[in-house]
């Protein structure tokens, strides 16, 4: 009887992988994925380290799950990735290179998207392990990303779950005469010619490690092979798309990244005519796609170094290699709404390439430093700098700093805004005109001339700029009360949330005791809130007995308060100290903790006399009583025993 087709074939490459291999395979072994849902083949290319031995070892023990295939070297890791889809029986492949390893889950996560979505391919969440890995495609789950709308392209390696009829069907195998960038032709069909794809942005699919000796890296730092790879998938989306706005886009990923590659390593070869000959290929490249539509995405620089490439100036090429991507050797001239770079000009060291001028306008964006920054509740203060790079000789720009609401109206709130030596400093009343509940984002606008750029406020801030996130509460002008949080968002911009339900207050309200103590039966109490300009008279102190009684609290613009409590006028018994605030929205009470070096007091006559002493727990409670001459007589006599 055959046996079943499982569901998944995880295929892997390995070569001198000890001891990383034995974790690769132990992550297949222990997926979520029931038994015999998933196949492993793992070829040995030619090891010398003993993982050809391991691999052997580990396939006795788990026969049913792994099948291992032994080679010659054959110098990457096409050769064997082929050998092993030439052998998959699964439904599905997943390529996994023998240094890394899966998540408990991912499998049952990536098959179960591909069943539900019916996806011909799945893009799982990578996690590195010392190892830099995409993130832009990682945002949210996508059932359905269009290709030219998400970033899924942006992520060209072949850790990924193929349909294996999608494989077979476009006959898709790795190129083995490519050195590095191999998986790129292969994904990059897969994703031309798939019905769907699915991206898992959950869960951590695949752990990307980082080895120490460095063997992990397949990229070769040399000119060819890389240009071998770039060439290769260039003339795949010229052959696969027409002319237009989605090639341009897939074309200007390969020039901004790999290109930008192969001109490091074109700086970096020796030999002077390997860098004349690969040269000579690189302004083929470009030359020959001077009619596509990408360029005015690249970025600024990368646009220089084509231009120089174009014009045949290698050694002003080479002056440029590794520069900085955000390093402008040139100046931005401003015309009308537009930025136009102007280069090369004198003295620059590219003087000898022909000028032209490119329009930059989209890559123009401010740059900024935030130096302080505080939310009372009622106001909001931003100060810090901005400016537009390389646009100083126009002169300073005028600043708007604003609250935009995260609405279909995409509302905005202005800042009174003052600006001196460069700086800038922005205050918002939340008080007058009260904003909107919901989500809104800090931004930065500069208009210089007819030129306007806006840009996210905060991600550039000094360490002790201010406290983030922080939460306050404070009246709202209309004698209710409302939350405020100002916090930083995944990519360290500033945000403010605002809410008004009571539920939402009741979890952001706390208060602190700083300190109590006696003047006679008057209990002094002194603390802090996170209450801050409450409407007048919300905020009262409430002892809870037999009974409660509310007192008078003077509550200050910064959260602090104080209250004066006659103890005198609570009958006998154990008295809870809380504060309460009472509002139109709000009605919530909060225990006081228990202040340090509190000590128990007494007042009245001699016949009368009356005490109050805390009592050992967390909230700040009162023991009040009479004292009892008769009893405390009693144990002063000797032979009395105290009950």
């Amino acid at each position: 009887m055959t046996a079943p087709h499982p569901l998944v074939s995880v295929l892997t490459p390995a070569y001198d992988a000890m001891p990383y291999v034995r974790r690769c395979v132990g992550s297949v072994l222990h997926q979520s994925l029931g038994a015999g849902a998933v196949e492993m083949i793992v070829v040995d290319d030619g090891s010398t380290d003993g993982t050809g031995e391991e691999l052997d070892r580990l396939a006795r023990r788990h026969p049913q799950l792994l099948r291992v295939l032994h080679q010659d070297n054959s110098g990457g890791p096409s050769g064997p990735r082929n050998t092993a889809l030439g052998l998959a029986r699964g439904r599905y492949v997943f390529f996994l290179d023998a240094d890394d390893y899966l998540g408990v889950r991912a499998l049952e996560r990536l098959t179960a998207a591909a069943e539900e979505w019916d996806s011909d391919v799945v893009l799982g969440r990578m996690k590195d392990v010392g190892r830099r890995v995409p993130c832009s495609m990682f945002r949210t789950n996508q059932p359905d990303a269009d290709l030219f709308a998400s970033r899924v392209y942006w992520s060209l390696s072949a850790q990924k779950l193929f349909r294996r009829e999608l494989v077979e069907r476009l006959g898709l195998r790795f190129d083995t005469a490519l050195r590095v960038g191999e998986d790129q032709p292969f994904t990059a069909t897969a994703y031309l010619r798939a019905r769907r794809i699915s991206v898992v942005a959950d869960y951590d699919c695949y752990y990307l490690v980082r080895r120490p000796d460095g063997r992990h890296l397949t990229l070769v730092n040399r000119t060819r092979p890389t240009l071998d790879a770039l060439e290769r998938v260039c003339s795949l989306l010229r052959a696969e798309l027409p002319r237009g706005a989605g090639r341009d886009l897939l074309l200007s990923r390969h020039f901004e990244v790999e290109l930008a590659g192969a001109f490091r390593f074109l700086a970096a070869e020796r030999e002077a005519l390997v860098r004349e000959r690969e040269f000579a290929r690189m302004r083929r490249l470009v030359t020959g796609h001077r009619d596509d539509g990408f360029w005015p995405r690249l970025p600024p620089l990368q646009r220089l170094r084509c231009h120089l490439t174009h014009h045949g100036c290698l050694e002003e090429l080479l002056a440029l290699a590794h520069a900085a991507e955000d390093h402008m050797p040139f100046r931005i001239r401003l015309h009308g709404d537009r930025a136009l770079a102007h280069y090369p000009g004198p003295p620059a060291a590219v003087s000898r390439a022909p000028a032209a001028r490119f329009d930059v306008t989209e890559h123009l964006s401010p740059v900024h430093h935030i130096s302080a920054f505080s939310l009372t509740g009622t106001r909001l203060h931003v100060a810090g700098r901005v400016r537009l790079p390389h646009t100083d000789e126009a002169g300073s720009p005028a600043t708007e700093v604003f609250l935009r609401h995260r609405s279909a109206g995409a509302h905005e709130r202005h800042a009174l805004v003052r600006q001196e030596d460069g700086g800038f400093t922005a205050d918002w009343d939340l008080h007058g005109t009260p904003l909107a509940d919901g989500f809104w984002d800090l931004y930065v606008r500069v208009r210089l001339g007819g030129l306007v750029k806006t840009v996210r406020l905060g991600n550039r801030r000094d360490p002790r700029a201010g406290t983030c996130p922080v939460t306050r509460l404070a009246g709202d002008g209309r004698g209710g009360i409302r939350a405020a949080k100002l916090y930083a968002t995944a990519f360290g911009n500033l945000s403010l949330r605002l809410e008004a339900g009571a539920r939402a207050l009741r979890e952001a309200l706390w208060c602190e005791t700083d300190a109590a103590d006696w003047c006679g039966q008057m209990l002094h109490i002194r603390g802090r809130t996170n209450l801050t300009a409450p409407p007048p008279g919300a905020v009262t102190l409430r002892l809870a007995g037999a009974g409660h009684r509310d007192f008078p609290a003077t509550a200050l613009a910064d959260g602090r308060f104080d209250a004066e409590i006659p103890v005198d006028l609570l009958p006998p018994g154990r008295w809870r100290a809380a504060l309460r605030i009472a509002a139109a929205n709000l009605d919530c009470v909060r225990p006081l903790p228990r202040p340090a070096g509190l000590e128990a007091a007494r007042w009245g006559g001699r016949l009368r006399t009356r005490y109050a002493r805390p009592l050992d727990e967390p909230q700040l409670t009162l023991r009040i009583d009479r004292v009892r001459l008769l009893r405390g007589a009693r144990h002063r006599l000797p032979g009395t025993a105290r009950r």
